[in-house]
């Protein structure tokens, strides 16, 4: 997205970039029995992938912001982690907005999945 200018002016300054809307996601600590016994920011041991919990505001709104393009470093693909029984709300349009838990979806690209080796 890019900011509108105010009619007669060329440009909002300070919006030279493209901007971005982002969400915050934290790792959810996992036991991997290969690297320690007690749970930290490591990967599932059956899929080698992050699981991720999305960061929520104290009213329970999801945290995220506007930042510029120049500062994202890599497109990321995230996928619901739908647990043992998936919710009854979730259709493919919906998973990712009511969907808490995601993995880090590693094979996305090479250049992620040689990243997360």
């Amino acid at each position: 997205m890019r900011a509108v200018p105010v009619k007669g002016l060329q440009e909002v300054l300070g919006t030279e970039s493209y901007l971005a809307y982002v969400q915050r996601f934290d790792v959810v600590p996992q036991i991997n029995p290969s690297f320690s016994t007690r749970p930290g920011p490591y990967p599932d041991p059956a899929t080698s992938m992050y699981l991720l919990k999305r960061s929520t505001r104290a009213d329970g709104s999801h945290l995220g912001g506007i930042v510029s393009l120049d500062q994202v470093r890599a497109p990321l693909d995230v996928i619901p982690n739908f647990g043992a029984k998936a919710n009854s709300r979730l259709t493919m349009e919906t998973s990712m907005e009511y969907s808490q838990e995601f993995w880090l979806n590693k094979y996305f690209d090479k250049e992620i999945f040689f990243s997360f080796q």
